[in-house]
């Protein structure tokens, strides 16, 4: 088999429209600390295509390990997101050490619970909850109990740990995957699974299968491919809405800076 090019992909960037409520809610629920607030400069505002953000306030949060991976820019007239409505990313798969547990925790919180704590239905070896954030962003938050081949899964080393999996919803699984593939130099997997979330906000039947495609990349990361029907490009605007604006990679070779893939997705490439 041959060994991904591209990866890891364990940062992304959030939009939203008000920077200490997200920073605060991130911290008090899923213990994830932000660091100091700089303004975002014209270079870094013009790379992600958004000029018009340039100044506007922005950090990073880090997870109990000190690893930043989350960088939150505020954009105060942002469009507030509603989820599962729009092509590209979906989501942010996070590795947690006990999703029973953080379940709990997020009950009485900010967080809407839109999936309480089960095991996957194509394996126990991973249990998982999904919720939605502050800026309509989704979250699965996951527990790896056991390696699971053939992917190759992080066991969370922290409470809330990283980053694992972006999910992505696209109009066609083949032209994603050929897409990413393409840039990383595997195969990825088909199938076809139930996704409860997306069957749920799209008035589908609970054991409807959706076609789905996974990617693995470097560093126990990988990319989830969901094909979903009836949904709205991403908007051509030179404000993002709130949410997930942007999936950082990393690649040894490939061209740096910020690119479009099939789906209307933005995603960051670094070689370093």
């Amino acid at each position: 088999m041959t060994p991904p090019r591209l990866g890891p992909a364990n940062a992304a960037t959030l939009v939203t429209a008000n920077l200490d409520e997200c920073t605060a809610i991130y911290g008090a629920y899923l213990d994830l600390h932000a660091g100091p607030v700089g303004a975002l400069s014209e270079t870094s505002a013009g790379e992600l295509g958004w000029p018009s953000l340039a100044g506007t306030r922005s950090t990073w949060l880090a997870n109990a390990i000190g690893e930043p991976w989350l960088r939150v820019i505020e954009a105060p007239n942002a469009r507030q997101t509603r989820p599962f409505e729009l092509y590209g990313w979906l989501s942010l798969e996070i590795a947690v050490k006990d999703v029973d547990a953080l379940g709990t925790r997020l009950a009485d919180s900010p967080f809407d619970i839109i999936g309480p704590p089960a095991d996957l239905a194509m394996s126990d070896a991973i249990r998982a909850m999904q919720v939605i954030g502050p800026c309509g962003e989704v979250l699965y938050l996951t527990q790896v109990k056991r390696p699971l081949p053939p992917f190759e899964l992080p066991q969370a080393r922290c409470s809330v740990d990283r980053l694992f999996i972006p999910v992505m919803m696209t109009p066609d699984r083949e032209a994603s995957l050929e897409h990413y593939s393409a840039l990383s130099g595997n195969e990825g997997l088909r199938f076809e699974t139930q996704i409860t979330v997306i069957s749920a906000a799209r008035g589908l039947e609970r054991d409807h299968a959706h076609p789905v495609a996974t990617l693995q990349l470097t560093g126990e990361t990988l990319i989830e491919i969901d094909e979903v029907a009836g949904l709205n490009a991403p908007p051509d605007s030179d404000l993002p809405p709130t949410g997930i604006a942007l999936i950082h990679f990393q690649h040894p070779d490939a061209t740096p800076g910020v690119h479009t893939g099939p789906a209307g997705e933005r995603y960051l490439i670094q070689t370093h």
